[in-house]
Order: structure tokens, then C-alpha cells, then sequence
């Protein structure tokens, strides 16, 4: 699994940060990561200057404390690729921009990052950097097991979809145990199909024909070295409502999706489905991004 050379995992010092760190440490095992960067970024902690002369002894450097912080949790949770380089990094100001910016500087390939397992608002920072990232992110929810069993791919046979099967093979490959990937395809049936002389059940039976036409055309183009894919034909007009219905329904640990859909226009970094399930996933999530997708945006948001 090449794909994931560096990495950049955020601390924040909250009781389940052991979640990220050893989800970072299983990923450089397997892929043999040749660096990690785990980053903390605070907000202003300026100390008046006659209360740091009164209490000399009490404050310490934010950096400094930090880093011996990180050192700690690394020590308790990092069991990870013994040639891993490891990095520290605590920076000053907004997490969204610092975590940009250190993600560009440092090449990273992919992003790891906390998150509660309870839905969070919409705009949240999970949204934002998974938007802009110039690379993939994996967020993974507070307690999850650091191991892959099942893996779920929603696919919509786009260009985005074939890079999150490319994403799930490599994966698959490098773990143990894993001998097919689910792959998900949600339809629904057009609001016009009364007009064909068709009952609802019939037209949704035309539709998922041609799903397991596009199905199997899509899987052609793959090489899935060894692996087979199993579909998963869902019916629901709601595209994450169905995925998030699958899940519920299915023991899978890993679920990996394209950052756009199809759907998505060619100015949009993060398909509405995504947005959705990043929010609302009760299991890890791979968004799967090109490299380097959206350099000249963040470059121009960086010189904000």
C-alpha cells in the first residue's frame, strides 16, 4: 500500500485521542509510512507579562508542554512501522488553516483525525479540511477498533468511485483476512415513472437491471488482484440515507467514498453525500481525494 507514505495526524489532548494515534499506528504498519507528523494547534494563549513575573515557576512554554504531551501519548499508543520517522508539531492559530498549511508543506498523503461518534453540526472542521485537504482524510470515531474487516464501498461508477475501490483494494490487500470488498450502489426510481405505464415495483426493477449492467462494466475496469466484489443494491431516494441504512444493517469497519460523486460539478471539492456521512458515521471514513486536488484554492486561501 504505497498510496499512504506520510502522514499528518491531529492531537488535541482529549481522552480518546489513543483512537487516532493508533489508527495511524495499524497504517504505517501497512504501508510502510516513512513519516508522521502529529500536529496540535492551539489557540492564543498569550500570559500577561506581570503575571508570568509573579508566578515564574507556574507557566511553561505552550510548545514545549505540548510537545511533552504528544510525547507521552505516542509512547502509551503508537505501536506502529518501526522505520516510521516521527515529527511533532505544535502551531498557533486556527486548527482549519494550520492543518492546511502543514498538510501542503509536508506532502502529506493522508490525514487522520479524530472524531466524536455522536453527529456533529454541518460546516464542522471535519467538513472543512476534508474539503480542502489537498489529500485524502480518514476520520475515525471515538473507540473504534484500529482494524479492518469488512470494507464498504459506495460506488456511483464515476471517476471518484473507481479512485475509492483503487483506495479499498490497497488496503484490503495489506491487511490480513480480507478476501472481498462491498461495494454499494444506491437507486432510486424517477418521479415520472407513472407516465411509462409502469407500477413503482416494476420501474424499480428497470433500474436496478441497469445498476447491475453499469455494475458490472465498472468492475471490468478494475484490477482487483485476487480480490472479489460483492454488490449491494439499495433502493432508497436518498443516496447517504441508504448507505447509513447498510451500515446499520452490516458489520463493516471501514467505509471508503469518493470525495465527489458524480453529481458533484467540477468546481466542488467534496460531494453533499460525503458532507453527510462525515458528519453522521458511527465507523472510520476514507475520503478518497486525488493529490494535490485543489492546490490553487488552498494556495489563495493560505495567502488570506
Amino acid at each position: 500500500m504505497n498510496r499512504f507514505k506520510r502522514l499528518l495526524v491531529g492531537v488535541s489532548f482529549a481522552q480518546q485521542d489513543g483512537t487516532s494515534i493508533r489508527y495511524a499506528a495499524m497504517i504505517s504498519k501497512l504501508a510502510k509510512s516513512e513519516k508522521i507528523v502529529f500536529l496540535h494547534v492551539s489557540s492564543n494563549m498569550d500570559i500577561p507579562e506581570d503575571l508570568q513575573k509573579e508566578y515564574p515557576d507556574l507557566f511553561q512554554p505552550v510548545d514545549t508542554y505540548a510537545r511533552g504531551e504528544m510525547e507521552k501519548l505516542i509512547k502509551k499508543y503508537f505501536d506502529g512501522y518501526p522505520d516510521t520517522q516521527i515529527e511533532y508539531k505544535v502551531l498557533e492559530g486556527s486548527p482549519l488553516i494550520e492543518f492546511l498549511r502543514v498538510a501542503k508543506d509536508e506532502d502529506i498523503d493522508l490525514i487522520v483525525m479524530r472524531k466524536r461518534k455522536e453527529p456533529s453540526g454541518s460546516g464542522s472542521l471535519f467538513e472543512k479540511i476534508a474539503r480542502k485537504a489537498p489529500c485524502s482524510v480518514l476520520f475515525v470515531p471515538e473507540s473504534s477498533k484500529a482494524w479492518y474487516k469488512n470494507i464498504l464501498v459506495p460506488v456511483d461508477f464515476s471517476e471518484n468511485s473507481m479512485d475509492a475501490m483503487h483506495s479499498a483494494i490497497a488496503i484490503a490487500l495489506a491487511s490480513s483476512g480480507i478476501e472481498t470488498i462491498h461495494c454499494l450502489h444506491v437507486y432510486n426510481v424517477p418521479l415520472g415513472y407513472y407516465k411509462t405505464g409502469k407500477s413503482y415495483e416494476e420501474f424499480a426493477e428497470i433500474m436496478k437491471g441497469h445498476a447491475k449492467k453499469y455494475f458490472d462494466e465498472f468492475i471490468k475496469k478494475l484490477d482487483l488482484k485476487g480480490l472479489t466484489a460483492t454488490p449491494i443494491f439499495k433502493l432508497e431516494k436518498d443516496d447517504a440515507r441508504g448507505i447509513e441504512e447498510v451500515i446499520e444493517e452490516e458489520d463493516f469497519t471501514l467505509l471508503v467514498i469518493g470525495a465527489r460523486g458524480r453529481k458533484a460539478g467540477a468546481g466542488v471539492l467534496l460531494g453533499s453525500v460525503t458532507e453527510h456521512l462525515i458528519n453522521t458515521t458511527t465507523i472510520p471514513l476514507l475520503a478518497v481525494k486525488k493529490k494535490g486536488t485543489g492546490l490553487g484554492l488552498l494556495d489563495a486561501l493560505l495567502k488570506l
